[in-house]
């Protein structure tokens, strides 16, 4: 079994890629400051629950702004998920395009070389594997 479901929520669902050892987030629905805040934290969570140091964190079908909390999740929420080994994290751009400057944001504020965003989650997966 290569994926495991971790948790489903209206918002979010977390699968462990058991073969190549990440956590993929697959998000869904109009983002708002409590479903991001709850939804990273539960990401957290798994991130240390599985040990894995990788994370496919997909924005695909993501709708709306959330700029507001770019500083959190590069400035908050990203040195945490590095200290408890966070080393790599791939962000899938959302069609909608709000979604994806906030997303292109938090990613840029991210230590270089540790979180790139990505066209498609074939190229995201790629990219996590080659590490």
């Amino acid at each position: 079994m290569r994926h495991i479901k971790l948790l489903t929520t209206d918002s979010l669902t977390l699968e462990y890629n058991a073969v190549e050892d990440y956590i993929v987030a697959t998000w869904h629905g109009t983002f708002t400051s409590d479903v991001i805040k709850q939804g990273y934290e539960q990401i957290l969570f798994f991130l240390q629950k599985e040990r894995t140091h990788k994370l496919l964190d997909n924005h695909y079908d993501v709708q709306g702004l959330w700029v507001e909390l770019t500083d959190w999740l590069a400035n908050d929420w990203h040195p945490r998920a590095e200290q408890a080994g966070l080393q790599y994290h791939a962000a899938v751009y959302s069609r909608d395009y709000f979604s994806r400057l906030s997303t292109d944001r938090a990613m840029s504020m991210v230590r270089d070389g540790i979180a790139q965003g990505f066209e498609t989650i074939e190229n995201a997966e790629n990219w996590l594997n080659s590490l």
